[in-house]
């Protein structure tokens, strides 16, 4: 009996003790669940209300986007529709940086394993990705080929962000004809994001990569530009389109058409050569630049994508500056080309007369100097009146003439006619020019201004400098007898969508009066003589014409000559080489076309420059049907 008592007390006391563990460990989960309880809740409450605005966005900002949308980019045409400036598709593959899960390097690497991206591309990528919206997609290698599409095409799905895109790409069909004047569009670069900050447009440029860089392109960008569109759209986790929502379709770009005639800028191309120089010509009627070349030139296909180092350093070491526009900014003394301006300064000032004269022993001298200033005819020209002064481009009737009406009034009465100032072209980037006054002396070199320099500015000489545009205004002037239009490009604006054209109106200059109309005749017929009297410094040209070119020939000294020396072309470098000038109009009693010539150290410009002018001219004159000749040249024919 015993026995049994403690056999039951043992189970009691087992059973207590194993209820103990039991509960011991109950507790000790429920404190586990309700610690994990806690941490869940805490999480929760975080993830809920500390970073519910957060993940909101992201959550927004993956589920719905805004895409900028670009407009494309007018059309540049002549003013008959000769296409000059147009767009093509093209296929490039591009880096959206908001859209890429990885690091870009490591994109362009495992990219590189199926289509050859060579050093300069990548180069290129990062400089434009530097100035670029992390929106906007930006081209890694363009123009892909067919066979780079499929490569890729298959292999994309791998990478966030990368994309084939067809993109509208400017093209230039004429190539290097006109392009000073054309000028073409290039990737935006740091400067440009300057310049486009500044006017507070970013947002026009949001997916653009491109803006014109020089001529037409660049001072008409805001026309050829258009407005910026967005579409609205669903995307997934990894920024892929999924559906689209709505669209704001950009506006394209206007189209503009040029004053340009592309036969008569054919012809001046053709005729100027291989020389280094310019030719522009005007319809004097409404300031219309009909002709605007600059030699050398070059393609400016070349920059749209990105010019290649050797292709750039080979244009931008030519010694003979392709990249000047010798048309506008180019300048140069425009010797004896602006004679029948100051001829007319002197009329006005009533120190000469159509018939007063002078006696050119072939040098003139400041009273109280011995020092001669020599023509370019050593032995003289004789008797010299007026008209002749301009048919042989006697030098000494000008020294004389110049000394005699003095620095200050001289410069008065031509910066009337734009020498030495700016004509105010429609087109960026014109050069001033130097109209040679004692203050431009004193405040460039900060000394005195000598009798000397007023004598040989009579010639076009001393510290003279005008752009071909600029020599070409001043012949307009004349042409018109004081009544002329601000030479200007843009001939008019046409919406694309509407087909709605805006004339780009001429806007005439102020009017330049003298007292007497007749003076403009005296001035005009002596032009008329420099071509068609049997003394005329230009009478070679004047074969076959059954009209009237009025005309002035220059050649502009560059290097001094000594006193006595004699100029030896040959003897010098050709740097050194005189320029030639020759600008005319045509037909002279009511003329159509205002022509200007100018040869870098060409020699004559009444040998040089003239026949080169005679062939532009007579082209117009006769509707582009008469065939067009080798001009006949001599660099050594004088003045």
């Amino acid at each position: 009996m015993v026995f049994f008592s403690k056999v039951i007390a043992r189970k009691k006391r087992s059973k207590a003790k194993l209820q103990i563990i039991f509960r011991n460990r109950v507790l000790f989960m429920l404190i586990i669940i309700i610690a994990c309880f806690t941490l869940l809740l805490t999480q929760l409450f975080h993830l809920q209300i500390n970073l519910h605005h957060k993940y909101s966005t992201m959550s927004d900002s993956n589920r719905i986007q805004l895409i900028p949308m670009p407009p494309t980019r007018g059309q540049i045409f002549d003013r008959n529709g000769v296409v000059l400036a147009t767009n093509v598709p093209s296929f490039n593959l591009t880096i959206t940086r908001q859209n890429t899960s990885k690091p870009v390097a490591e994109i362009i690497e495992t990219l590189s394993q199926w289509v050859d991206i060579s050093e300069q591309e990548i180069n290129k990528y990062y400089r434009t990705d530097r100035v670029t919206a992390r929106q906007t997609p930006v081209p890694l290698k363009e123009q892909l080929t067919e066979e780079e599409i499929n490569r890729l095409s298959v292999n994309l799905y791998q990478l966030d962000g990368v994309d084939i895109s067809s993109q509208l790409t400017r093209f230039y069909p004429e190539y290097n004809t006109a392009v000073h004047a054309l000028g073409y569009v290039g990737r935006i670069d740091q400067n440009d994001m300057k310049d486009i900050e500044a006017k507070n447009i970013q947002n026009q440029y949001l997916t653009l990569t491109h803006i014109g860089k020089k001529g037409a392109e660049k001072s008409f960008e805001d026309v050829l530009r258009g407005t910026m569109g967005f579409e609205e759209v669903e995307t997934n986790s990894n920024g892929r389109i999924i559906r689209r929502l709505e669209q704001t379709l950009p506006t394209p770009g206007r189209d503009i058409y040029l004053t340009l005639d592309m036969r008569l800028q054919k012809v001046a191309e053709e005729v100027l050569g291989d020389h280094t120089g310019a030719i522009v010509a005007f319809d004097p009627k409404t300031g219309e630049v009909l002709a605007f070349v600059s030699k050398p030139n070059y393609n400016p296909n070349l920059f749209v994508n990105g010019i290649s180092h050797k292709d750039f350093n080979d244009l931008n070491s030519n010694p003979n500056k392709p990249f000047l526009n010798r048309v506008m900014q180019g300048r140069y003394p425009p010797g004896s080309t602006i004679k029948p301006q100051i001829a007319l300064a002197g009329l006005e000032a009533g120190i000469i007369t159509a018939t007063s004269h002078i006696n050119c022993q072939g040098y003139f001298q400041v009273p109280g100097n011995k020092h001669k200033f020599r023509d370019w005819r050593r032995w003289g020209h004789g008797k010299v009146n007026l008209y002749l002064s301009l048919v042989q481009s006697c030098d000494v009737y000008y020294y004389d003439l110049a000394y005699k009406m003095g620095i200050t009034p001289m410069t008065d009465f031509l910066k009337q006619f734009y020498l030495g100032q700016p004509t105010g072209i429609d087109l960026l980037g014109e050069s001033r020019g130097v109209l040679p006054t004692p203050e431009y002396k004193r405040l460039s070199f900060n000394q005195p201004w000598f009798d000397g320099e007023t004598v040989t500015a009579g010639i076009g000489q001393s510290y003279w400098l005008t752009t071909p545009l600029q020599v070409n205004q001043a012949t307009t002037i004349v042409a018109q007898r004081g009544q002329a239009f601000v030479p200007h490009i843009l001939h008019s604006i046409r919406n694309p969508s509407t087909n709605e054209t805006v004339i780009n109106e001429p806007v005439p200059i102020e009017p330049i009066h003298v007292s007497r109309p007749e003076y403009w005749q005296s001035i005009i017929d002596g032009m008329v003589g420099v071509v068609h009297d049997n003394k005329g410094t230009a009478r070679r040209i004047a074969t076959g014409l059954n009209y009237k070119i009025a005309g002035k020939s220059g050649t502009a000294q560059v290097k001094s000559i000594a006193q006595n020396a004699v100029y030896n072309k040959d003897a010098l470098a050709k740097k050194h080489h005189d320029h030639a000038w020759f600008t005319a109009f045509a037909p002279a009693n009511d003329p159509s076309i205002v022509v200007t010539v100018f040869l870098e150290n060409g020699g004559s410009g009444s040998g040089v420059a003239a026949p080169l002018a005679k062939e532009v001219i007579h082209a117009w004159m006769t509707g582009f049907k008469a065939p067009l000749q080798t001009p006949k040249t001599n660099a050594k024919a004088g003045e």
